[in-house]
């Protein structure tokens, strides 16, 4: 009976080794594949999705929240350099102290993206921000992950994953 139930457990634990969703977004037409140990919220606080780590999460502690915004590309944003620095800017604007640490050119669901290491300070809360911008279709996303300061690598390598699932329509 014991080797029965053993061989039962082994069973579902190998078939539930990937507990993630795509979670799909209808208004904007995006989806993120996301892990099972993440709640989200839909148009929560002015964005389109709002992500946290549940408390048995091992982000638990270290990342604060994964926001997607979605805006219309305004004619003065029509290059990915000039959203990416209007969207700096708007960020900077409502911030006691903001550094930039890390800025670079990657690709995100097929799209040129601006990927940008910060640390920022808002009121007496420290963040260390993970920042995607892209323009695709019209439309600018900004990708923002808020981390408590000095994360660990992992976090942040977990979090580009999650952020690296980003699909939109084709074009």
């Amino acid at each position: 009976m014991k080797a029965f139930l053993f061989a039962v457990g082994l069973l579902a634990l190998l078939g539930c080794s990937d507990n993630s969703q795509r979670y799909h977004n209808a208004r904007f037409d995006f989806s993120l594949q996301l892990p099972s140990d993440m709640q989200w919220r839909e148009d929560y606080l002015g964005s389109a999705l709002v992500i946290e780590p549940r408390a048995d999460s091992a982000l638990a502690g270290k990342l604060r929240y994964l926001s997607v915004d979605v805006n219309d590309a305004k004619a003065t944003t029509n290059s990915l350099e000039d959203y990416s620095q209007f969207r700096l800017s708007e960020l900077q604007r409502f911030a006691r102290r903001s550094e930039i640490h890390q800025r670079e050119t990657r690709s995100l669901a097929g799209y040129p993206a601006q990927r940008l290491r910060a640390s920022v300070q808002f009121g007496a809360q420290e963040n260390t921000l993970l920042l995607y911008y892209l323009l695709a279709d019209g439309r600018g996303y900004t990708l923002t992950a808020a981390f408590v300061p000095n994360s660990d690598q992992n976090s942040t390598a977990q979090v580009d994953a999650l952020i690296g699932s980003l699909r939109l329509p084709t074009p």
